[in-house]
């Protein structure tokens, strides 16, 4: 009778036991590093406003859209949307835009976000705003996207700070408004 056979078994399965608690805690570790960096970002709401005055055009700044923003957290600041591109659809949801969004605080801290999105209008109103340019006060549309913190141009508080979200923006005659939510951090 061999009585030492039994043992090479419970050595193996002490041997995985070991593994498997191991590999356990590096997990558990790398979960909780990752939930310390997900948690070290904070949220990200500003409310925007802009009014034109006819004749409707750029902003002095060269701004497509100028005017104050509310950033929790921050407070009030300046906001300009500059459109660095669009394509026109013939249909009410199909036209996109691009454009870099600036934020900046009375201190001078600047939060620079790149967004992306699309148009809706009724009709063909969300197109016939960007073909009829300066004169295209009339048009309303509804404007979706998602944006992007351009880390390079951020500055003050928000230097080093990366991040994204979503926007809406509302147009209506000469009022555009909406808001931007998302997440900023390290």
């Amino acid at each position: 009778m061999n009585r030492t056979r039994p043992l090479l078994p419970i050595r193996r399965l002490a041997g995985i036991l070991a593994a498997l608690a191991a590999a356990l805690a590096v997990t558990a570790a790398a979960s909780l590093a990752f939930t310390e960096a997900a948690s070290a970002q904070t949220a990200f709401q500003a409310d925007v406003t802009a009014t034109s005055l006819l004749p409707a055009g750029p902003c002095s700044n060269g701004a497509f859209y100028c005017g104050t923003a509310n950033i929790a957290g921050y407070g009030a600041a300046s906001w300009n949307f500059f459109l660095t591109g669009y394509t026109i659809s013939q249909t009410s949801c199909g036209s996109t835009y691009t454009a870099t969004t600036d934020f900046t605080l009375a201190d001078g801290s600047t939060l620079v976000v790149n967004e992306s999105g699309y148009l809706c209008g009724p009709g063909k109103d969300a197109n016939g705003y960007f073909k009829e340019g300066p004169k295209a006060l009339g048009h309303p549309y509804d404007a979706y996207a998602t944006w992007t913190v351009d880390t390079a141009d951020s500055t003050g508080q928000f230097a080093g700070l990366a991040g994204s979200g979503t926007d809406a923006l509302h147009v209506a005659g000469a009022r555009a408004s909406g808001s931007y939510a998302g997440a900023l951090g390290p």
